[in-house]
Parts: structure tokens; sequence; C-alpha cells
């Protein structure tokens, strides 16, 4: 029989379980054609330089519950929505979800928010825009981390990116927020308090695979590559989206110098040695 010790500390774990925190976030989404997004449940107003529970795990997406095998829970928002999450996004963005072609990548930045937010992730796809069927896709860039606890403390509150292939033959048929041509990619840590990690709309719109969908491949495949402009215009997004994830990038890096001078300078000791280091 168990102790009345052994059945108080399971009834205190039992409690504590709903409380359990998120802690990554995927702040940003790019596709290889262009557009813009984020994972669902995101809220831009949360900070980012910080670890606690209040609040810089507040939107963090975890895999548990009755959403463990669809789109996840947030602390604040409670399971993810997939209509309400992305016209979200959409709002905050400028109405263009991440644009992926077959054969293409989804680019994102994954914000750690402390320790066991880290790496390595996976990722799957969902063809109807529902997220209740996953296929396994290729991470093609990780982010660092334990490979079997997903845990690493040097990269709390740090930006990484994380980036993923659209197989060549996928097709995407959900209709959300009044888009059609919908999938949805999740990735996911190992974490054991978790998974975390996040759920992003995406669009396809590789020109062949829009075709092919209304039973023409060929023709249209002819079309697009008698078509020079249109390989131009595929190129100027792609160029595009390429400079949205290098300046966030390198305005993510500032932020965390700028933070780390602005604790350095609070500190007295630290601060005698930056004068004294100016003087000479």
């Amino acid at each position: 029989m168990a102790s009345t010790k052994s059945l108080l500390s399971l009834l205190l774990l039992t409690a504590a379980a709903p409380l359990a925190t998120a802690h990554s976030v995927i702040i940003q989404a790019v596709g290889d054609a262009g557009g813009l997004g984020m994972a669902l449940g995101v809220d831009t107003s949360v900070p980012r330089d910080g670890t606690r529970r209040n609040p810089f795990q507040q939107d963090s997406t975890r895999f548990r519950g009755s959403a463990r095998e669809t789109v996840g829970e947030t602390l604040r928002g409670g399971n993810n929505n997939v209509e309400a999450g992305t016209r979200a996004i959409m709002a905050e963005t400028g109405d263009i979800l991440p644009q992926v072609s077959r054969g293409g990548s989804i680019e994102m930045t994954l914000h750690q928010v402390n320790s066991d937010g880290a790496g390595p992730y996976t990722c799957m796809i969902n063809a109807d825009g529902t997220g209740q069927t996953w296929t396994n896709i290729q991470v093609t860039q990780n982010v660092p981390g334990n490979p079997r606890t997903s845990r690493n403390r040097d990269g709390e509150a740090t930006a990484f990116p994380l980036v993923a292939s659209i197989p060549a033959t996928q097709s995407c048929t959900g209709t959300v927020a009044g888009q059609d041509n919908v999938c949805l990619v999740r990735c996911q840590n190992r974490a054991r308090a978790g998974p975390f990690g996040g759920v992003v709309p995406v669009q396809l719109v590789d020109d062949v695979a829009a075709a092919g969908n209304a039973g023409n491949d060929t023709a249209a495949a002819d079309e697009v590559a008698a078509d020079p402009a249109a390989e131009a215009r595929r190129m100027a997004r792609r160029s595009l989206a390429a400079q949205v994830r290098d300046s966030h990038m390198r305005l993510e890096r500032l932020r965390k110098k700028a933070v780390t001078l602005a604790e350095d300078i609070g500190d007295p000791d630290v601060l005698a040695e930056i004068l004294e280091e100016l003087e000479y």
C-alpha cells in the first residue's frame, strides 16, 4: 500500500501538470517564394529578452493535453485555433502567408526562451489545413541542443534559424482564413516537459503545382518555362524573403548585444573597467 507521503506527492505532481511551461516560439517564417508569417498563438507584444514564465513564456506552444496531436496550446490563449490564429497572423504580418513552392523550403526564426526550448527539432506538414494528420519533412538547418533532451542553457533568450524542406510532390488543399492552398508546418523539440515548438500556416503558390491540381501539369510547366518574367518574379520574391530573414537575424543579434551591454553598465565594477579602457 502506498504511503500517505507518496500519495500526496503524486497528487501534487498531477495538480502541477497543467502548469507546465512552454519554452520556445517560432516568431517569424518566410517562404522560399516570399510572404511572411509566424506560428499560431504568437503574441508580438511578449518581450523576448528573458526566461521566466511570466511574461516571456506566455505565447509559446506546447504539444500536450487535448491539442497534443494537432496544433498545440499556449499559456495565454489555451488551445491554438487554426482559423482564428491564421487571421491574427495575417493581420500582424500584412495579409500574405509564407509562400512556398514544391521542392522549396520554409525558413523560420525560432526564439528559444529558456534551456529546454533548444533543439534538435523535427518538422512535419499537414496538407489539408486541419492539423489532424501529419507527414514528416526534412529539416535542413536545425537549432543546437542536447539530442536526447533538447536542452541548451547557452541558447536561452536567443533566436535561431530553423529551415525545413517542402516535398517536391506536396499538395496543399486547405482553405483557412479565406486563403486557399494552405498547409500547416509543425515543428517540435524533444523536451521532456514539452514537446515545445509551433505550427506555421503556409500557402502553396508554385505555378506548376497549382496547375497540376487543375489537371494540367504539362501545359503549365511549358507556360512557366516559356515566360522569363515569371522566373524573374520568383527570383525577386526569393531575394526579398532572404533579405527580410537576414535583417531580422541582424537586428536580433544587435538586440542581444544591447541587452548584454546594458547589464554590464549596470554593474559598477564592469562600468569602471569600461571607463578605464576608454581612458586608455
